[in-house]
């Protein structure tokens, strides 16, 4: 009798859970094992925290008014080779103490992933990295995971993409929905919200500011505003005090929101820990940074050298932005901290050639959209209209020659903004109306290819551009008058097919081809002052007693 009594208390229970480190979860087993004795042991490698954790789960349980089995309970945290730090274990551990012993029914455990930090009281702590579970749960075949989501009001999840996201505030909640399959409507109720239809003009992007507070410059508004529709890089050049910055600085005020897939790889990036706070995120707003010169390394990639990029290809299951030898760090580079969003880079001509070069291949991934900020040359006065320019010839083409040609071919805008008068006449235009047009041509562009257009490679850019075969022709003419690369001539089309899609016509046209051209500029010239007449005016200072200052 004795020894069919110790049968019935002999019970093996098996979790899953997982450990998150920075972007990358690790899939973690633990197994629960109760027989005849009275200690309890946790094996596998765990750090102190989890050794200390057998008096929060044990006084967890007690609160709670369940039962603490006064048997020989045995922890096994598998692999046996990873060690385990922090304390997510303690919400699967807890519920497979009282699984094992026989308080609730073990048919649910094996379809959910399982992790939290338990308190004294049998609440689940709220943690801020969820969505790096919900990846690892994806991969593990799960239905969903089971734990206490940190602003679960901001969290957007398709069901289509990611597995469900069970919410629980306390030891009693898990156990009841095991025993009922039942989640508490308090805490999932705003746990999904349905994406809306249209997202309106909100109070956040009238942080930013409005278009209507700069006078003037109706064609860089032009040029921000295609920008923002179709994520395209751009370059501001003009003289000091043209209005280059400020309406740069006011471009998150019409950026189109976050593209519904991107959503829950971007929230897990940001709830990781960012060089800065990036709260809007979780409004569903794009990430957006400033920054002026000096730009060092660290301060682009981060620093501490522990996490590769291998785990940022296993969360996001895209092409990589950078060489993998390079590690992302836990506080985040400016790069990392801007995927999806917006990098704005003001004087962009006073970086070091190293740190120019970094931006290429984020550049020509489109990981970011990078805004450059720079004056025409040293004095500033270049291309002002009351201001004469004092750089001689040989100043004016060595300033011009700081960008590489490589990262000047990755700017698909390049505008040249010159003085204006105060006497020029303009249309007042709000970013609220401004903001309106590009989200429509945003709307198309998602549901036409689920991504913007500066995103598209050039075979895909020629499917959807659906030209005529006399516009190919004038096209084709028009790019061999250029000498246009192929990398050029992608940037072309993709600007075209952004003005096609705020005009909201289904076929690019001559005018949006020619428009395009104007916003690429492909010969990257200035105008207002001309080049040649500073020439003329250099040649002139070598005979005179009065040179021109460079």
């Amino acid at each position: 009798m004795k020894r069919n009594n110790f049968k019935t208390f002999i019970m093996l229970v098996t979790l899953q859970s997982g450990l998150v480190q920075f972007l990358h979860a690790t899939p973690i087993t633990v197994e629960v094992s109760i027989t005849r004795g009275i200690k309890y042991f946790i094996v596998g490698l765990a750090d102190t925290a989890l050794k200390e954790s057998k008096q929060r789960i044990y006084t967890a349980i007690k609160n709670t008014q369940f039962h603490w089995p006064g048997q020989r309970i045995t922890i096994n945290l598998a692999p046996t080779t990873t060690r385990k730090f922090g304390t997510l274990l303690e919400l699967p551990i807890a519920l497979g103490v009282l699984a094992a012993s026989g308080q609730f029914p073990t048919d649910r455990l094996g379809a959910y992933l399982i992790a939290g930090t338990l308190g004294l009281d049998g609440g689940v702590v709220p943690i801020e990295q969820p969505y790096q579970l919900l990846e690892l749960a994806k991969r593990l075949g799960k239905k969903g995971v089971v734990l206490n989501a940190h602003n679960a009001q901001f969290t957007y999840l398709d069901e289509r993409q990611f597995p469900a996201l069970c919410v629980v505030r306390s030891l009693k909640e898990a156990v009841f929905f095991f025993q009922t399959g039942q989640l508490p409507a308090a805490a999932n109720a705003a746990l999904r919200p349905t994406q809306p239809q249209s997202v309106p003009w909100s109070k956040q992007r009238a942080d930013f500011g409005c278009f209507s507070e700069v006078a003037g410059q109706r064609p860089l508004k032009r040029a921000l505003e295609v920008a923002a529709a179709g994520g395209h890089h751009a370059l501001i050049v003009g003289p000091p005090g043209v209005g280059k910055t400020m309406l740069c600085e006011r471009l998150p005020s019409i950026l189109p929101p976050i593209t519904p897939c991107d959503i829950p790889w971007l929230n897990g990036i940001h709830s990781s820990g960012t060089s800065e706070e990036q709260s809007s995120v979780f409004q569903n707003l794009r990430p957006f940074l400033k920054r002026s010169p000096p730009l060092t390394k660290r301060q682009l990639f981060g620093s501490l050298p522990d996490i590769t990029l291998k785990m940022v290809q296993q969360f996001r299951n895209t092409r990589l932005p950078f060489d993998p030898p390079l590690a992302i760090p836990k506080v985040l580079g400016d790069v990392i901290a801007t995927l999806g969003g917006v990098y704005l880079v003001d004087e962009l001509h006073t970086t070091s050639a190293r740190i120019r070069d970094m931006l290429l291949q984020p550049m020509n991934d489109y990981v970011h959209q990078l805004i450059g900020i720079m004056n025409p040359c040293h004095c500033g006065n270049f291309g002002h209209h009351d201001r004469e320019c004092r750089c001689t010839a040989s100043s004016l083409s060595g300033y011009q020659g700081m960008l590489s040609g490589a990262l000047m071919e990755r700017f698909d805008i390049y505008l040249f903004v010159p003085s204006m008068s105060w006497q020029e006449e303009e249309v007042i235009e709000r970013s609220e109306v401004i903001y309106q047009r590009v989200y429509e041509a945003w709307i198309i562009q998602v549901k036409r290819q689920g991504k913007q257009n500066a995103q598209l490679a050039l075979n895909e850019l020629e499917a959807y551009s659906l030209m005529t075969k006399r516009d190919w022709r004038a096209f084709y003419r028009m790019a061999a008058k250029h000498n246009v690369s192929n990398r050029v001539r992608r940037s072309w089309l993709a600007l075209s097919r952004t003005l096609a899609d705020l005009d909201g016509v289904e076929a690019v046209t001559m005018h949006h081809i020619v428009a395009g051209l104007a916003l690429m500029n492909p010969g990257r010239k200035e105008y207002g002052q001309d080049v040649d007449a500073v020439k003329e005016r250099s040649f002139a200072g070598k005979d005179s007693t009065k040179r021109p200052r460079a």
